[in-house]
């Protein structure tokens, strides 16, 4: 893997560039005051952690781990499920990444609006998708899947603070 900083290429493998990316996702999460919430709207579990999820470029293009290239989301449903809908939905994949990359610009965390918007668009791929299954016959919407905050506790949660 190729990493470019400060004009400088350089060759990041295994521990150095596992250390990177949490030295990134952990400087963005205090960027973002995260705390229990992420990006999408999913609390993060007590054995679940925030990750890194690849934004303008995709980490299979190389993308790099750098503050402008990421979101920060749930490891345990956020992320998978985005990515779910990425293979199943690319139109509806790349409007949740616009919504992100917003996010990732305000450099604060998504707006009461951006999480309605986001959850009406994870509600209609439910809808089209709830009967889908994978290779192995499993569901591909998994129930964790399903519980966003906006479904948990409803509108009045969220503040424009978030």
């Amino acid at each position: 893997f190729i990493y470019k900083k400060n004009n400088v290429i350089l060759k990041l493998r295994g521990r150095v560039m596992a250390k990177h990316k949490r030295e990134v996702t952990d400087a963005m999460i205090n960027m973002w005051g995260m705390t229990t919430t992420d990006w999408m709207g999913y609390e993060k579990g007590k054995r679940d952690i925030f990750t890194f999820h690849h934004l303008k470029v995709a980490k299979r293009f190389g993308g790099p781990i750098e503050i402008w290239n990421g979101a920060i989301l749930c490891g345990q449903t956020a992320h998978p499920y985005l990515h779910t809908v990425e293979i199943h939905d690319r139109d509806r994949f790349l409007y949740l990444t616009k919504i992100l990359i917003e996010v990732n610009e305000q450099r604060h965390m998504p707006t009461r609006e951006q999480l309605l918007k986001i959850d009406e668009a994870l509600n209609i791929f439910e809808q089209e998708h709830s009967s889908d299954t994978n290779k192995d016959g499993y569901y591909i919407i998994k129930d964790t899947y399903t519980r966003r905050l906006v479904k948990k506790r409803g509108l009045y949660f969220f503040d424009d603070s978030l």
